[in-house]
């Protein structure tokens, strides 16, 4: 079966666009960006990335404003998973805002999940596809 491909610029723009959404919730105390960015998340995880709303904002504008911005591919399954990892601390962010009235941990999470997002939207450095391939080596390592 063949390795899904994504635009490496499409994952760094998602980033981008949910960081600055959640540094928001935060300046804002609102504190719905957290359940609102998990859902973004989780439709990218369930469906796959090229179903991402972010990755959609980010075709989106470099088609209207016919941005000549090359294609840098990459393989789904390590972005997929760090969305799922982002997805996973929002939902927990989530529980805490709405379930035990925590707003320290529904904070905390949440900032992690920006911090972890402006990484990788100013950078390139996604914390959450480095974890996969670890995984992936030490895995392979115990089956050999």
């Amino acid at each position: 079966m063949a390795t899904r491909m994504i635009d490496r610029n499409g994952h760094r723009w998602g980033a981008g666009i949910s960081a600055v959404v959640l540094y928001a919730g935060l300046i804002f105390d609102a504190r719905w960006v957290a359940p609102l960015i998990c859902a973004v998340l989780g439709v990218g995880v369930l469906f796959g990335l090229r179903y991402s709303p972010l990755g959609a904002t980010y075709r989106f504008v470099k088609r209207t404003f016919k941005l000549d911005i090359p294609m840098v591919p990459e393989e789904e399954t390590p972005p997929r998973f760090a969305q799922l990892m982002g997805f996973t601390f929002l939902l927990v962010a989530t529980i805490g805002f709405y379930s035990i009235d925590s707003a320290a941990l529904g904070w905390t999470l949440t900032m992690l999940v920006a911090a972890l997002q402006t990484l990788l939207g100013a950078t390139g450095i996604c914390v959450g596809c480095e974890i996969y391939l670890v995984g992936k080596r030490l895995s392979a390592r115990s089956a050999a």
